[in-house]
């Protein structure tokens, strides 16, 4: 462990009052102990505070439930394809995000197979599951203090149609590959013909070089020369991959392996892979933190956080990637940006995903309404690092200055002082910089 890191678990376990005094924990009584755990041990999500089975909600899903349940709001059904469309629509979920995933490692394994795909939508913070053929549709929905919350909707037309959240997602959903918390899961299984699992990697983020990645998944986008496990099933193709790491690669369609006219669109956008692979982790680490100072625990999680949020391990990419879709664009009109027109998401795909290496899930609720004394001390070490002299991010942070130039890291200072919500004071900038 690194001197910073271990300076950062040290202080993790305290509130550091003179530090914070101006910003207040939520409404909850304080923990005043603080019990010192391992990063792979269970979270007890479902005691208070925290209550994951009971508590109030506040994330997306819910709040559209309510509406439903209060008739303010109605959703419209479409023989086609359900509730699927306006689902999306309402959730401000683009269709070009649309990934097809053909593995049986989720809900319909019966279903699921490399004609017949499962697909995923999301955004910064809703993820919705759909099979062709099946009962339901599947949603998840990030909540800032309980973790992501589980539902299904019934694919038939009814008056009232309703959200039902469903706990037996936490079977998987719950353990190891998701943080030990009510998490997400992005997985890469080579499979068989029918989508049965051969091998793979139970857990996908941005740290895992792109040849480990997509196993399970289809793929479309050009990505040079880089390879991934995307497209490939049944043993011989997956023989066939091996002396030809070119084969199913660089795909912009995948007409000759589904029908894609069951599907809202004919794709399966490489950039949007490379945004799920990322958020999917971030979104775990963010709740791991938030439920460990709920329940008055302390590992390391914070320490991986910031590492997380900063790219420090990301897989180096040797681009340039492109999707097939304008889900590129999309996302990066979505972004807040300053006073130069930089942004957080704001996408380099040629080295890195992002230009600013600093993740723009700091804007999402999980991050925002996490409790505040966490917050605030994992902003403080990010200014502190960006402000970190080049001896510092040497010694503390075993990061190269030319690895992180200064101009970056001033960049993404200025980015954050003029865009994000409830800014700490100590958050400064040099109005000169930039």
């Amino acid at each position: 462990m690194t001197k910073r890191l271990f300076i950062l678990c040290m202080l993790a376990g305290y509130l550091l009052p003179q530090v914070f005094a101006q910003e207040p924990l939520i409404a909850r009584k304080p923990i005043e102990t603080v019990k010192e755990i391992e990063f792979r041990d269970p979270i007890p999500f479902g005691l208070a505070p925290v209550e994951y089975g009971t508590g109030k909600l506040s994330e997306p899903v819910s709040a559209m439930d309510r509406k439903l349940k209060d008739r303010t709001f109605k959703l419209k059904y479409d023989s086609e394809w359900g509730y699927l469309r306006d689902v999306l629509k309402s959730l401000n979920i683009p269709e070009s995000s649309q990934l097809m995933v053909f593995s049986k490692t989720a809900l319909n394994p019966r279903l699921i197979k490399p004609t017949n795909p499962r697909v995923v939508y999301f955004n910064d913070d809703v993820y919705v599951g759909w099979v062709p053929g099946a009962r339901a549709m599947e949603l998840a929905s990030v909540d800032p203090l309980r973790g992501s919350i589980f539902y299904e909707l019934e694919d038939k037309a009814v008056e009232q149609p309703r959200f039902v959240r469903s706990e037996r997602c936490l079977s998987c959903h719950g353990g190891s590959s998701s943080l030990r918390i009510p998490g997400l899961l992005v997985r890469s299984f080579l499979t068989d013909l029918h989508g049965r699992p051969i091998s793979g990697y139970s857990q996908i983020s941005h740290d895992k070089i792109l040849s480990k990645r997509w196993g399970g998944w289809y793929v479309t986008g050009t990505h040079a020369d880089m390879v991934h496990l995307g497209n490939l099933f049944g043993k011989e193709v997956i023989e066939e991959s091996k002396t030809n790491p070119a084969y199913r690669a660089n795909l912009e369609h995948i007409d000759p392996f589904v029908d894609t006219s069951k599907y809202l669109t004919p794709h399966s956008d490489l950039v949007a892979h490379l945004i799920l692979d990322h958020q999917v982790h971030g979104h775990n680490l963010i709740t791991r933190v938030s439920m460990e100072q709920q329940l008055g625990l302390r590992s390391d999680v914070e320490a991986r956080l910031l590492r997380y949020l900063l790219f420090l391990d990301e897989a180096e990419l040797a681009g340039p990637l492109k999707g097939t879709t304008d889900y590129q664009t999309w996302f990066e009109k979505q972004a807040k940006r300053d006073s130069h027109g930089r942004s957080l998401k704001d996408f380099d795909l040629k080295t890195r995903l992002f230009r600013f290496r600093l993740s723009y899930l700091i804007y999402t609720d999980s991050f925002s309404k996490m409790p505040a004394a966490a917050r605030s001390r994992i902003l403080r070490e990010i200014y502190s690092f960006l402000n970190a002299s080049d001896a510092e991010l040497k010694q503390a942070w075993e990061v190269r200055p030319a690895d992180f130039p200064l101009q970056e890291r001033q960049a993404i200072v200025q980015i954050v002082a003029e865009t994000l919500e409830n800014l700490p004071d100590f958050w400064k900038i040099n109005k000169n910089e930039g």
